[in-house]
């Protein structure tokens, strides 16, 4: 049975090798549209049954098993991958809602309880991000970037005051992963977002009667055409899914 098996494979081994071999460059932007093509799938299938199997998300990417595992060696490395690229998107929808908001420590309380708000609804989601964060820098670093240019600029404007850009970004940071952790263990709702938010805003030198008016501040209004994103179900796939209606009190 081995040397079938052997028999079996060995062609399609040696024509990757050979694609690969001949055309490096094209068959690297294959390999990339293909793992993308892939989590786009595991987006949408996980958005209806969040305990989809490999074989599921293999079958709505219409792939074979096999092409899975070409790129992911697991259901729990694709939903990490797949978090990580949710994260992107919700980074880029905050930052494009909050082009109209002219205090950067707002700009600041509004990404941090977006992303507490998300975890919240999405608990797939925050932990896959927990998990994520924990084994790599890769998005600590990548997260870093916008946090850091409104907390500089919030710095001068004289609105946040510290003495260690570090030492800011791991309380705001902290801050927020402690807050997600919360919600996923369904030790708080959402107005743990605005709570967490007012107590970083005050760390960062904010008053307190001011720092809790603006981290209960409405909510930006969601573009209609931000792209939502969403891991678990009980709704359309994440690629179609509504926006989050602001709504006055949200936190």
């Amino acid at each position: 049975m081995a040397t079938s098996r052997t028999a079996r494979t060995s062609p399609a081994r040696t024509r990757r090798s050979r694609s690969s071999a001949l055309a490096p460059e094209s068959m690297s932007g294959t390999r990339s549209r293909t793992r993308s093509h892939l989590l786009e799938a595991a987006m949408r299938i996980f958005a209806r049954k969040p305990s989809a199997a490999i074989a599921e998300i293999a079958a709505e990417a219409g792939v074979a098993n096999g092409t899975f595992y070409n790129y992911f060696r697991t259901r729990e490395e694709v939903l990490e991958a797949l978090s990580v690229r949710l994260a992107e998107r919700l980074h880029e929808d905050i930052t494009g809602d909050s082009v109209g908001v002219a205090d950067a420590a707002e700009r600041t309380a509004i990404g941090m309880r977006r992303f507490i708000l998300q975890a919240l609804r999405d608990p797939n989601w925050g932990a896959a991000l927990l998990r994520v964060w924990s084994s790599s820098g890769r998005i600590a670093a990548e997260a870093a970037d916008p946090v850091l240019a409104d907390v500089r600029a919030a710095k001068r404007a004289g609105r946040f005051s510290y003495r260690s850009e570090a030492a800011a970004l791991d309380l705001l940071q902290g801050a927020v992963l402690a807050g997600i952790r919360t919600v996923v263990e369904g030790r708080a709702g959402q107005e743990h977002a605005s709570a967490i938010a007012a107590h970083v805003l005050r760390g960062l030198g904010v008053d307190d009667a001011e720092a809790e008016e603006i981290a209960r501040r409405p909510l930006p209004h969601q573009d209609p055409t931000t792209r939502a994103v969403q891991v678990r179900g009980g709704g359309t796939p994440a690629a179609r899914a509504k926006p989050a209606r602001s709504r006055k009190g949200a936190s």
